[in-house]
C-alpha cells in the first residue's frame, strides 16, 4: 500500500508540475509580415483590418533593423476620422488578460502622445503610447526609460500577465530588448470594457475616438506584428529581440510538458525496482 501511496503521490506531483507549466506557458497565435498580405503565416488566426480613411495605406519595403524587409505603411492624420492603422480580432486567439504582443514599427512623429495599442475599442485615452519624452508609457499608470526616435524602427514588446485572486495584473513594455517599466493595471486587459469592447478588438496606432486626449496619432510603418497566447518571459523577449524579423522561438509546448511529467514518473519507477 505505501508503494501504491507514493506512486500516485509522485503522478500528482508530476501532473501538478504538468498543470503550472501549461498555465505559463505562450503560444504564438498570429505572426503579420506584411509580405502584400494583411494574413498571419500562423494559420487559423483572423485576418488584421485596416483603418484607411484617406486610402493611402500601401505595402512596400524599408530598412528594418539593418536589413531590407517588407513592410505596411499606414498613412492618415490626427484628426480622430482620418486616423490609419489596424484592427485585430483577439475574441478567440488569445486570453484577455495574458498575452503578450511584439510590434515592430516606425512612426513619422513621436514629438508628443502617439498611440501604439489600444484595447477599449477607441472609447478611452487609456491604452499603451509613446509619451511626450519619447518613451514607452501605460497611459495613465506608468512609464519610462529609453527614448525612442521618429522615423526608426524599434522593436516593442508588452506583456499582460493575470492577476490572482481578484489583483490587477502586471503589464511590461520592453524597448530592443530592455524592460523599461512595469506597472500593476487592467488597462490593457481586453475583458476591461465589456461594454465599449466586446468583440475583445485590439487597435493598433488608432487613438480614441470619444472622451479627452483625441489626436494623439501618427502615420508610420509596421514591419511585424506577433501575438501570443500566454506571456513571454525576460529571456524570452531577449531572444526575440535577437532577430526580431525572423519565425518566433518555439513556445513550451504541451507535448513536451507530458513529456517532463512522464519523465518524473518513469524515474521514480526504475528506482523503486
Amino acid at each position: 500500500m505505501k508503494t501504491t501511496s507514493k506512486v500516485l503521490s509522485v503522478a500528482s506531483i508530476g501532473f501538478a508540475l504538468t498543470a503550472s507549466l501549461a498555465a505559463n506557458a505562450q503560444t504564438l497565435v498570429g505572426d503579420y509580415e506584411f509580405n502584400n498580405t494583411l494574413s498571419s503565416s500562423v494559420s487559423g488566426a483572423p485576418d488584421l483590418i485596416a483603418t484607411d480613411p484617406l486610402g493611402q495605406n500601401n505595402f512596400g519595403t524599408a530598412t528594418v533593423l539593418g536589413s531590407t524587409h517588407s513592410v505596411y505603411n499606414f498613412v492618415g492624420n490626427t484628426t480622430p476620422s482620418q486616423q490609419a492603422g489596424l484592427t485585430l480580432d483577439t475574441s478567440s486567439l488569445i486570453t484577455p488578460n495574458n498575452y503578450s504582443v511584439q510590434l515592430v514599427a516606425s512612426l513619422d512623429n513621436v514629438d508628443t502622445w502617439r498611440r501604439l495599442i489600444d484595447t477599449q475599442n477607441r472609447a478611452s485615452d487609456n491604452g499603451f503610447y509613446y509619451n511626450p519624452s519619447h518613451q514607452l508609457e501605460v497611459f495613465p499608470i506608468a512609464g519610462g526609460g529609453t527614448q525612442v526616435l521618429a522615423n526608426t524602427f524599434e522593436d516593442v514588446v508588452l506583456t499582460v500577465t493575470a492577476g490572482v485572486g481578484g489583483n490587477p495584473s502586471t503589464v511590461k513594455g520592453y524597448l530592443n530588448d530592455d524592460l523599461e517599466f512595469t506597472a500593476t493595471t487592467d488597462v490593457m486587459n481586453l475583458n476591461f470594457d465589456t461594454t465599449d469592447n466586446p468583440g475583445a478588438l485590439m487597435n493598433f496606432f488608432l487613438d480614441n475616438l470619444v472622451g479627452g486626449g483625441q489626436g494623439e496619432y501618427s502615420s508610420g510603418s509596421v514591419a511585424e506584428i506577433k501575438v501570443y497566447d500566454g506571456v513571454l518571459s525576460d529571456q524570452q523577449v531577449a531572444d526575440l529581440d535577437a532577430n526580431p524579423l525572423s519565425p518566433a522561438p518555439e513556445a513550451t509546448s504541451t507535448v513536451f510538458l507530458l513529456s517532463l511529467a512522464t519523465g518524473v514518473l518513469l524515474g521514480f519507477n526504475r528506482k523503486q525496482k
